[in-house]
C-alpha cells in the first residue's frame, strides 16, 4: 500500500495526503461535513458554477501548504517533521469551524465567527487524538515560536488567500482572479523566522493584491449576491423571532433548536453540537419547508423568493442612502403586502459592505531585497498597492 492517497483536484492535479494522521483527520465527520458546505454562499445565484465547497478549498490549502514547506526548506529554512505537521494540520482545519453557505450566516446561526468555532473543534480534536494536534493548534492560534509558520496559515500572504483566489475564479469564471501561485510559492522564503517574499516575485505579489481587490468586488460582494445574501439573513431574522415568539415553523429541528441557544465559547457543549449537525442541506429544507407554510407571510414570501431567485432589487452607492428613500420603500413594501412599518423592514434593507485590499502597518507583506534587507511592502519603491478601505452603501428591497 503507498505511504499516501492520491486526490485529484482541477486546479492543481494530484494531491498527496500522507496515510495516518493526516487521512485520519481528514476522514473525521467534522472535516468530511465541509463538503456540504459552499465555499461561495450565494454566489452560485450570479456565477452558476460556484458551487465548490470548503472542503474543496481545505484540500487546496493544504496542497500548497505542501509545496511552501518544501520551497522554505530547499531554501535552507530549519523546519522540523513535528512543525511541518503541525503547518500542515492547521491549514486543513483552518475552515473547519465554518457554518452553513459559509460567510453569509457567519455570526448569525452563532454568535462567533468561524475562527473561533474552528479553534473550539481542533482543541476537541487535539484531544481526541491524544495531543498530536498541539503544534497545529498553537499555529492556528498564531502563538508558535516560528512566526513563519503561522503566517503561511494567517496573514495577508497566507495558503488560505493563495487557494480560494486560484478556487474562486476558476469556478465562477472570473478571470480577474487568476493568480501566480506557483510562482509566488517559489518565491517565498524566511527572515529572522519571518515569512518573506523575494524582491524578483514583486509582480506576481502585486498580481496577486490586485486579483484580491478585483474579486472581492466581482464576486464576494456582487451586489446580486449581496442581496441574496441580505433576504437569506432577513428570512432566517424572521424565523428566529417567530421561534422565540413560541412559533413552530416547519423548519430542521437542529436549526430552530440552535436559534434558541446562546453560543459561550467557553461552555460549548449546549450549542456545538447541534451547530456541527448544520450545513447546506438543513438551511435548504428549512427554506422550502418554510415556503410552503400558511402560518406567517413575511417568513413564506422570503424563503420563496430566495429558492426560485425572485431577488431584490439593490442600489449600491458611494455616499449613504438618503433616510427618507429608505423610508419611501418601507411605506411602499408596507402598502403592497399590507404590513406594518416594522414587518416591512424585513424587506427594505439597507447597510454598507467594505474591503481593504492591502493593510499597511498591520501584519505586513515583507520583501527580502536583493542585498539582504527586509522592507515591509509598503516602503518598497514603485508599489501598486491600494491601501484605503473601499466603503459601500446598499439599499435592497423588492420590486413591486
Amino acid at each position: 500500500m503507498k505511504p499516501y492517497k492520491i486526490v485529484n483536484d482541477p486546479i492543481y492535479g494530484f494531491i498527496s495526503v500522507p496515510r495516518g494522521l493526516f487521512l485520519d483527520v481528514l476522514d473525521h465527520p467534522w472535516v468530511q461535513r465541509l463538503r456540504r458546505i459552499s465555499q461561495l454562499g450565494c454566489s452560485h445565484l450570479v456565477y452558476p458554477g460556484a458551487m465548490h465547497t470548503r472542503f474543496h478549498h481545505a484540500m487546496g490549502a493544504f496542497h500548497l501548504m505542501q509545496n511552501a514547506l518544501n520551497v522554505l526548506e530547499s531554501k535552507g529554512t530549519e523546519i522540523t517533521e513535528s512543525e511541518k505537521e503541525g503547518a500542515r494540520l492547521a491549514i486543513l482545519l483552518h475552515d473547519v469551524g465554518h457554518g452553513p453557505y459559509s460567510h453569509a450566516l457567519e455570526g448569525h446561526l452563532v454568535n462567533l465567527s468561524h475562527e473561533s468555532i474552528s479553534r473550539v473543534l481542533i482543541e476537541k480534536l487535539n484531544e481526541e487524538f491524544d495531543g498530536r494536534l498541539s503544534t497545529a493548534l498553537e499555529i492556528f492560534k498564531g502563538q508558535y515560536h516560528k512566526p513563519f509558520l503561522n503566517q503561511l496559515v494567517a496573514s495577508q500572504l497566507d495558503m488560505d488567500r493563495m487557494d480560494y483566489l486560484s478556487r474562486d475564479s476558476f469556478y465562477t469564471g472570473v478571470a480577474e482572479g487568476v493568480i501566480s501561485y506557483d510562482r509566488i510559492t517559489l518565491m517565498l522564503n524566511t527572515s529572522q523566522n519571518q515569512l518573506v517574499i523575494e524582491e524578483k516575485g514583486i509582480y506576481s505579489l502585486e498580481k496577486f493584491l490586485t486579483a484580491r481587490k478585483l474579486m472581492y468586488w466581482q464576486v464576494y460582494l456582487h451586489k446580486t449576491a449581496v442581496a441574496a445574501e441580505k433576504m437569506l439573513l432577513s428570512w432566517l431574522k424572521r424565523l428566529k423571532y417567530l421561534i422565540t415568539n413560541g412559533n413552530q415553523p416547519p423548519v430542521c429541528p437542529h436549526l430552530a433548536k440552535l436559534l434558541n441557544l446562546d453560543s459561550d465559547p467557553k461552555n460549548p457543549g449546549p450549542w456545538l453540537d447541534e451547530f456541527l449537525q448544520m450545513d447546506d442541506i438543513n438551511i435548504l429544507y428549512s427554506l422550502k419547508e418554510s415556503s410552503k407554510w400558511k402560518g406567517d407571510f413575511i417568513l413564506r414570501e422570503l424563503a420563496e423568493r430566495f429558492l426560485n431567485r425572485r431577488l431584490f432589487k439593490i442600489e449600491l452607492s458611494d455616499e449613504p442612502t438618503e433616510k427618507g428613500r429608505i423610508s419611501q420603500k418601507i411605506n411602499n413594501t408596507a402598502e403592497v403586502f399590507g404590513l406594518t412599518q416594522e414587518e416591512a423592514q424585513y424587506f427594505v434593507i439597507s447597510g454598507e459592505e467594505s474591503n481593504t485590499a492591502y493593510r499597511i502597518h498591520r501584519d505586513e507583506i515583507l520583501i527580502l531585497k536583493k542585498d539582504g534587507a527586509v522592507v515591509p511592502y509598503s516602503e518598497f519603491p514603485n508599489q501598486l498597492y491600494s491601501s484605503g478601505k473601499v466603503i459601500k452603501h446598499y439599499l435592497t428591497y423588492p420590486q413591486l
